[in-house]
């Protein structure tokens, strides 16, 4: 599959996830739930990277990288996915990752999408991952300042004693 169709599929992803959050905003709960597989449609271009693409890395530097890779998909699955369906009850969460910065899934998978462009080492692929880390910012841009100011009444205090991403 051709590098620039990989990046689309991935962008058309970040949009849905847009969607998604202006979904729930006007409770449009069967619309959220098309939406929500745009958070899926993201990913699904990693996959193809490691069908079409190899490392030139020498295995021991490949391990390392694939293991901090899948640290911080973890954590970004955990972040996004589990936290809030387990902890959180529709109000805002401010507690766990929530509570070290606004918008720990961004911190998470920025550090697994930079750790993925490292493990290819390919410029198409670096430039890629540049590109959904600049997606992935534009939508939680959205979220902060537009939307979840509109979902929960007290997002202005959370901002004031929570960090945007740099939880120090």
């Amino acid at each position: 599959m051709d590098i620039i169709k990989l990046f689309l599929l991935g962008a058309c992803g970040y949009l849905l996830a847009a969607l998604y959050d202006i979904a729930l905003l006007y409770k449009k709960t069967w619309l959220a739930r098309l939406f929500f597989a745009g958070f899926f449609l993201t990913f699904v271009p990693f996959i193809f990277f490691f069908i079409l693409y190899q490392s030139p890395h020498a295995v021991g530097l490949r391990v390392l990288l694939l293991v901090l890779m899948g640290l911080f998909l973890l954590l970004t699955l955990y972040s996004v996915l589990m936290e809030l369906p387990l902890h959180g009850d529709g109000t805002l969460y401010t507690k766990g990752t929530y509570s070290l910065c606004r918008h720990p899934g961004f911190l998470w998978y920025s550090f697994f999408t930079l750790l993925t462009a490292l493990y290819f080492w390919h410029a198409p692929i670096v430039w890629v991952c540049i590109g959904y880390i600049i997606c992935n910012f534009a939508l939680i841009m959205l979220e902060d300042v537009v939307l979840f100011p509109k979902m929960f009444p007290e997002y202005k205090a959370y901002k004031k004693k929570t960090p945007f991403l740099i939880p120090f």
